[in-house]
């Protein structure tokens, strides 16, 4: 896809949903989302959902046990079934699940591609809850119509190592999946300074006693403008990514200019709790 002035696109379509403590019932839940979208918006290409989207993130005294009941492995039942959906509807999709990797539990996000295959897997490595076994620690990429798409996932956002890589790795767009009961736009903001890319935050909503999801999403530019956002209910949100080509020169220029958009968005944030805003990010 084309932009007016002839520069390469990407539309994305980014998701707040509900899931179920049934993964068969999350898969028809994507299901209908994937075919609404493609349905209202035929040029979209990637549909990006959150973290371990086919279940609670949470459940009182039997989390880790949950998870081990809902875990699959890479690739398994809820891949196969949205492989047959991507092939349907021509469509990279990304999602999160539980994944059994052997004795191990993880926290992965899966991208799928409109031919039904598995082109990436990134397994979180930065782990709050450990109910999950930390994954390598990697940047995860995938290139998705000659975009370069890095793929991280919540906790992730914390490392330095990883906001260095993806930097250097110079790429285009970053697909957060997120568990974040957080409410706050201006840290969405400046998540997206850090990358020098457009960052794109998918996100769950709903109530797992006693946690309240409220469904946060947001698409920033590369310097952390919000162009899109939503909150408080099931949703989505498009964005048609403009991906401007540029040298060295121009890439300096742009990071300059992040840099001070991030320190003027963290001094309106001053006198609140950033740390804090991080720590409910699972």
């Amino acid at each position: 896809m084309s932009a007016p002035g002839g520069g390469k696109t990407l539309a994305i379509a980014t998701v707040a949903m509900t899931p179920d403590r049934d993964p068969a019932v999350s898969r028809e839940r994507m299901g209908e989302f994937i075919g609404r979208i493609k349905r209202e918006h035929p040029n979209v290409r990637l549909i990006h959902f959150g973290e371990t989207i086919l279940g609670w993130f949470y459940v009182k005294g039997e989390t880790e046990a949950y998870h081990r009941r809902i875990a699959e492995p890479i690739p398994g039942p809820s891949t196969e079934f949205v492989a047959d959906l991507v092939r349907e509807h021509e469509v990279y999709v990304s999602f999160g699940i539980s994944e059994r990797r052997g004795e191990a539990l993880h926290n992965a996000q899966v991208i799928v591609d409109p031919h039904g295959e598995i082109v990436a897997v990134h397994r979180k490595f930065r782990i709050r809850n450990r109910v999950f076994t930390p994954g390598e620690r990697a940047l995860t990429t995938v290139d998705i119509d000659g975009v370069k798409a890095a793929i991280l996932i919540c906790a992730d956002a914390r490392s330095l190592w990883l906001l260095r890589a993806i930097r250097r790795a110079r790429i285009d767009v970053v697909l957060a999946s997120l568990a974040d009961y957080g409410t706050s736009l201006r840290m969405n903001e400046m998540l997206g300074t850090f990358f020098d890319a457009w960052t794109v935050v998918a996100n769950r909503f709903g109530v797992e006693p006693p946690l309240t999801w409220h469904g946060l999403i947001t698409i920033t530019d590369r310097l952390g403008r919000l162009r899109a956002h939503g909150m408080g209910d099931e949703r989505y949100l498009i964005q048609r990514i403009p991906l401007p080509s540029g040298g060295a020169v121009r890439r300096k220029l742009r990071r300059g200019a992040a840099g001070c958009r991030f320190f003027a968005v963290a001094c309106a944030m001053v006198g609140t709790r950033i740390v804090g805003r991080f720590r409910r990010c699972e």
